[in-house]
């Protein structure tokens, strides 16, 4: 009897195709929706979070100058030296680093190989392990090594993007060699380093257009600020972060005659705030999305009591030749979830589709873009869909089962 119902209502909403149709649209546009806004959502979120973890993700941790708090004098006179390469000697013996690095920043500054070819790039001094622990590869030449410090050789490399602006017309391997003035000095350039899309996410230089010098050069040689210092960790795995900052900490505290001048950033506890934010972003974004279907479910129900008011003699034909009460809701319930779970059948595969194409568009743009398609995203809209038709569908059932039979049959 139920298949019998179902099929009777199929042939009812094909008997009055364009309403169908334009009944199912309101649905169609909420679930089209609800895919296509999760599935992008949930693509910025897998390609910033591919950004992080490619530079370390949670196991980064970083010890900076504490800059937010005025040391006092008694403060400097205890210690006021920053962190040394003593600090860095005693980080690398603390348990669960993997490898830590000294980097400095000194700010933006014109360089140029040619004069009438100047450069605005931020000039960055590091440790010999600081590119390989943001797993940044030279692409061209070589990576700067312990020596170069020690040496105070003045070698740089370069990032992709400013070795192109700098020497237009030579290939990048040609570049490497050639000299640029950096402050006024002359640095010859030792590497290039392979192009990074980051998304946005900064590390206290720009990845496209930067100058890494060995941090000793620039500060013994060229005299840039010591102070300027920071470390960069990575732990044998982010579980041990806590750990390893604990124990950071002491260890500086004790070098640095227990004067904090230093805070520590432990990306561990930094990502889960950013997946929380993604997490809340998601239902914020399902939730502007489902009011379109809220709307849509209203057009099924008023459409569907037109249905009844449209349909009452054929109910009451119905009922006289044995229909039961039941029999008639399940009828229009049927109908109602039809309409409801096919629009949103068509909208999540319009929405696949348009989710696919803009992925594909954008990662035409940016190669890092990682395209996905948000599966909480399809089944939250045929989910949704279907209790839409058993919701809003409810009333229209329930006033055309409850209709008398003699009254349906004296009317026209």
């Amino acid at each position: 009897m139920i298949i019998e119902t179902a099929l009777l209502a199929l042939r009812t909403l094909r008997g009055n195709l364009f309403r169908t149709v334009l009944t199912m649209l309101s649905v169609t546009i909420g679930a089209f929706s609800i895919v296509v806004m999760l599935s992008l959502a949930q693509s910025g979120q897998k390609t910033l979070s591919a950004a992080i973890e490619q530079i370390g993700g949670a196991r980064m941790v970083l010890w900076i100058p504490n800059d937010d708090v005025a040391p006092s004098a008694r403060d400097k006179a205890r210690y006021d030296r920053g962190f040394t390469d003593a600090d860095l000697a005693a980080l690398k013996a603390v348990p669960y680093i993997a490898s830590v690095a000294g980097e400095s920043t000194y700010g933006t500054e014109s360089i140029w190989a040619v004069a009438d070819n100047r450069q605005k790039s931020d000039i960055v001094g590091v440790g010999s392990g600081v590119l390989g622990i943001l797993n940044w590869k030279v692409a061209h030449g070589r990576a700067l090594t312990d020596e170069d410090g020690l040496e105070r050789h003045r070698v740089a490399v370069l990032t992709e993007p400013l070795a192109t602006s700098l020497f237009p017309d030579k290939t990048l391997d040609d570049v490497v060699g050639q000299t640029i003035f950096v402050g006024q000095r002359p640095y010859v350039v030792a590497g290039v380093l392979e192009r990074r899309e980051m998304m946005g996410i900064h590390f206290g230089f720009s990845w496209e257009t930067s100058v890494f010098i060995p941090q000793l050069t620039a500060e013994k040689r060229d005299g840039r600020p010591e102070q300027a210092r920071f470390f960069v960790a990575l732990t044998t795995d982010a579980q041990y972060n806590a750990t390893s900052v604990a124990m950071g900490n002491a260890t500086l505290l004790n070098d640095h005659n227990g004067v904090q001048d230093f805070q520590s950033i432990d990306f561990s506890g930094f990502l889960n705030q950013f997946y929380t934010f993604f997490r809340v972003l998601d239902m914020i974004v399902a939730l502007i999305a489902s009011i379109s279907l809220f709307a849509g479910g209203i057009g099924v129900m008023n459409i569907m009591l037109v249905s009844v008011t449209e349909r009452v003699r054929e109910i009451g034909i119905r009922k006289a030749l044995g229909a039961s009460r039941s029999d008639i809701l399940w009828q229009f319930l049927i109908e109602a979830c039809t309409l409801s779970l096919t629009g949103g059948v068509v909208g999540v595969v319009a929405g696949l589709a348009v989710t696919v194409a803009t992925n594909l568009g954008i990662q035409h743009v940016q190669s890092t873009w990682q395209g996905t398609i948000s599966t909480l995203g399809v089944a939250m809209s045929l989910g949704v869909t279907s209790g839409i038709g058993l919701l809003f569908g409810a009333v229209p059932a329930w006033r055309a089962a409850r209709l008398d039979v003699v009254e349906c049959l004296r009317r026209v």
